[in-house]
């Protein structure tokens, strides 16, 4: 508890210092980080198609978020197309530089979106490098719960042991989701400009997979929906700076969607300074490595 106290006063004077700066300092302040089951009745792994064969959006009460000790750091940020095309065959190129990336906790995916090439890319980075289930944290802004799984079963092949997905739910509700009786747990958000409250759902998520034997991934589909929703750029500087922290002291893997087309380019540097490792990829499939 003392770790976190010094942690939420460390990001206190942070904040109060980053404020009275230009967005455009803020890139320049922040320090570089290092790249580092679904059971059947025969206690097998089922397929991630199971999951989404039918989700349905979940509208459960709002949890106790106070009560997780570590939400004091949200405090900071406080506000009031699926594709059936088949598999390719695994690029050299492409695999080489996967390769690299590793286990990097901290992803930026840079491209267009909502091609095939990032569905592909995503549900790579997904993927247990050691073809292990993995517990799959997903966070989509304006997709549906249902239409991220079935993207991502068209193409992830590793087993699954866990499925949360963070809904902040800006889709229109009269867009079409099929029920879902299996543990796919949706956790709702009414705003997606309300950072703070995802933070600590994806702490809380963190939090109970702790002990849990399989590699725990994330995804932020997309950060380029958040700052276009949220409007305010150093809020969601903040957000990421504070979530990050939490996933690398997790051992998570995570990747981050980013559309250079949709932002200025003192946002798209600002942003970008945030990841040790990007990854840019074009329409074509072509992955490039920074």
């Amino acid at each position: 508890m003392g770790e976190d106290e010094n942690d939420e006063s460390s990001l206190s004077e942070d904040s109060e210092e980053e404020s009275s700066s230009p967005l455009s300092e803020l890139a320049d302040q922040v320090t570089k980080r290092s790249k580092n089951s679904l059971l059947g009745p025969d206690n097998s792994s089922k397929p991630l198609s199971d999951l989404a064969e039918s989700v349905q959006e979940q509208q459960g009460s709002r949890e106790d978020f106070e009560t997780l000790e570590d939400s004091s750091e949200w405090d900071l940020i406080d506000q009031s197309a699926d594709s059936s095309k088949p598999r390719e065959a695994a690029d050299p190129k492409t695999e080489a530089i996967l390769e690299l990336v590793g286990d990097a906790s901290n992803v930026l995916v840079v491209g267009p979106t909502d091609c095939a090439a990032e569905q592909s890319l995503c549900s790579r980075m997904m993927a247990s490098q050691a073809n292990t289930a993995v517990n799959l944290l997903l966070v989509t802004v304006k997709q549906t719960p249902s239409e991220q799984l079935s993207i991502l079963q068209n193409y992830l092949t590793n087993p699954v042991s866990n499925t949360v997905v963070i809904d902040p739910q800006t889709y229109s509700t009269n867009r079409s989701s099929s029920n879902y009786d299996g543990p796919v747990d949706i956790k709702p958000v009414p705003s997606a400009t309300d950072l703070r409250r995802i933070g600590i759902l994806i702490s809380k998520v963190l939090v109970n997979w702790e002990e849990n034997d399989s590699q725990t991934v994330m995804c932020i589909h997309s950060l380029s929906d958040l700052i276009e929703l949220v409007d305010d750029n150093q809020l969601v500087f903040r957000f990421l700076h504070v979530l990050q922290g939490r996933v690398e002291s997790a051992k998570v893997r995570s990747h981050y969607h980013f559309d250079p087309d949709r932002h200025n380019e003192q946002e798209v540097k600002m942003f970008s300074s945030l990841f040790d490792t990007i990854l840019t990829f074009d329409e074509g499939g072509k992955i490039t490595m920074e």
